[in-house]
Order: C-alpha cells, then sequence, then structure tokens
C-alpha cells in the first residue's frame, strides 16, 4: 500500500467535530460537554490489578481461536460499557485506565486489542480517569456496527506531571536513543501484557492509535516494539526518523495538518519521508490543511480508516 497523499479537507471533520471533547495539547482542553457525555451511570470500582499473573507466554490465539462474530446489538455510547481499573507497573507508577470489553465477549473467540494515547488535555489522576474516553476516538464506535465494537479497547490516564514521551512537542522530531521510554510508558506495555495474559486477545491484532500526546506516544511504542503491533495510526505527532528502517514492513496510516500549530507537520513527514527511503510500502499519509491541530474526529469517523485497521494482522 504506497500511498501519501495531501487531502482536500475533510468535509467530515466539520460535521463531528463540534461532537466531541478536546483533549489533544494542554491549550486544546476545556470544560466542553459533549454530545456523547452519557448520563448512565459507571462502574467507578477502581480494580486492583496489581495481584501476580500467570507469567507464561500467551499463545499466538489466531490459529487457535477465530475472530469474534460480528456485533448484531444496537449499542448506543461507549461511556456507558467501559470499565475503569487502575494497574500498578513494576516500576511503581499506578496507571488509571479504562477497557471497552463487547457485551458479547466469549472466551470461545480472539478479540482484537486496540490501544488509544491520548493528549495532553486529558493528563490527570485517578477521578478524571474516563476523561481520555470522552475524546475524538468516541467515533471509532459510530456508527454501531463499526468494527470498534467487536474488540476489547484500552484507554490508559497519562498522569497530570508526566507525558507518553518526555520531549517538546513543539519540537517535532526528536531522537529515541536519547529520550529514555517513560515511567507512563513502561506501565502501558505491562498493561497490555496483563490483558493479553488475563483475556482472549488476538495477539496477531493489536493496534495503536492516538492523537497529539498520544501521536508522539504512538510513534514511541511502534518504534521501541516494532514487531508488537499489527498497525499504527499516529495522529498530528513525531517521531525519530533514524528509526525507519525497523518500521518499514509495519502498516501505518498517519494524519497531520499543515497548519496545525501546536505540533510541527514536519514531525510527520520527516517520519513518513524517511520510512519510504528506507522501502517501506505500507505506510500511508493524510495531510489535510485548514483545520489546525484539531483533525480527529474527522479520522476516528471515518469508515474507510475504521476497516483499514481493524483488517490488518501480523503474518
Amino acid at each position: 500500500m504506497k500511498r501519501i497523499f495531501r487531502t482536500a479537507p475533510l468535509v467530515i471533520i466539520m460535521l463531528f467535530a463540534l461532537l466531541f471533547v478536546s483533549c489533544g495539547t494542554s491549550a486544546d482542553g476545556g470544560d466542553d460537554t459533549t454530545a456523547f457525555k452519557d448520563t448512565t451511570a459507571v462502574d467507578t470500582t477502581a480494580a486492583d490489578t496489581t495481584a501476580e499473573a500467570d507469567t507464561t507466554a500467551p499463545a499466538d490465539t489466531e490459529e487457535i481461536k477465530p475472530d469474534p462474530p460480528k456485533s448484531e446489538s444496537n449499542k448506543i455510547f461507549l461511556i456507558r460499557n467501559i470499565q475503569k481499573f487502575t494497574f500498578t507497573a513494576s516500576n511503581g507508577e499506578s496507571l488509571p485506565y479504562c477497557m471497552y470489553i463487547p457485551e458479547s465477549y466469549s472466551e470461545d473467540y480472539a478479540y482484537p486489542l486496540l490501544l488509544f494515547l491520548h493528549g495532553a488535555g486529558c493528563r490527570g489522576a485517578d477521578e478524571e480517569n474516563g476523561s481520555q474516553v470522552e475524546e475524538g476516538v468516541q467515533g471509532l464506535f459510530v456508527p454501531s456496527k463499526t468494527p470498534t465494537y467487536d474488540a476489547i479497547a484500552v484507554f490508559p490516564l497519562c498522569d497530570s506531571e508526566a507525558r507518553w514521551v518526555e520531549t517538546d512537542w513543539d519540537k517535532g522530531n526528536y531522537s529515541v536513543d536519547d529520550v529514555e521510554i517513560s515511567r507512563n510508558m513502561v506501565a502501558v506495555v505491562e498493561l497490555l501484557d496483563y490483558i493479553i495474559e488475563n483475556y482472549s486477545i488476538n495477539t496477531n491484532r493489536q493496534y495503536v492509535t492516538g492523537l497529539s500526546m498520544g501521536g508522539y506516544g504512538t510513534w514511541d511504542l511502534i518504534m521501541r516494539y516494532p514487531d508488537r503491533f499489527a498497525a499504527a495510526a499516529p495522529l498530528c505527532g513525531a517521531g525519530d526518523p533514524s528509526k525507519a528502517e525497523e518500521l518499514k514492513d509495519l502498516p501505518i496510516w498517519a494524519f497531520h495538518d499543515i497548519d496545525d500549530d501546536a505540533v510541527p507537520v514536519s514531525g510527520t513527514q520527516n517520519m513518513v519521508s524517511a520510512i519510504k527511503a528506507a522501502g517501506g510500502e505500507n505506510i500511508l499519509y493524510t495531510e489535510s490543511q485548514g483545520f489546525g491541530h484539531r483533525i480527529w474526529d474527522g479520522v476516528y469517523n471515518d469508515p474507510e480508516f475504521q476497516t483499514w485497521l481493524f483488517s490488518q494482522r501480523k503474518d
């Protein structure tokens, strides 16, 4: 899939931009309420996931369990279906997170696992756990039969004093070798391992996406763990172009707006150019214009993007 193109303004962004709350950079934060904010009570009991788990490496579930059947139920809001937990990592980091588990979940099937990394405006502590789900990512759940409904989705919450990647967002690209993996990201990786050990997951269908600070986090994860994910979708972020060789075979669809005033578009352009120069043929890039930093509503609501993401599988 060798494709790099500059789109005209994505019309669908304009249709959905008013529906969702913004959690991009800290400047994007606000007290907006969203049309998707459901008043149904959510289970806020924090489950302590620090108990010792089976350390046996998870089996390759793709060969022994089929994909889940397509959902037929008319689910309405993601907020209604999430569960809230706290995970304690080996480094002592306490990581609040939300999980979406299909209502029809069964051990008879192996489920895709989607990791979503929020932007800086959603950072917080336990009491803010849930805000990261009230983001444009909810567009992945529209309409009710989108592929996300048949996956397990994980939404970790970065604390207010940290970043997914400890680098300045306004500088664009950075060196992975000079930036140690963040303590929150260490916890995220261990959380994914925990979920794989405790749920029926198709390890060949792990996906990661994120926006703004989470776009940086998405690039950072796939550079540090290039063999883990089946596909990645970084939005308005940046990475280390010197790591392009490790990413040349990974399906990636990157997004950025040329008028982004929070994260320079060069951060994504340089990554895409480096991967293509390394021989990458699975890199897609959509560069819009006129929407600034907030592009995620249109991206996550796009059925073409949803279908692309969940159709990717590791060999």
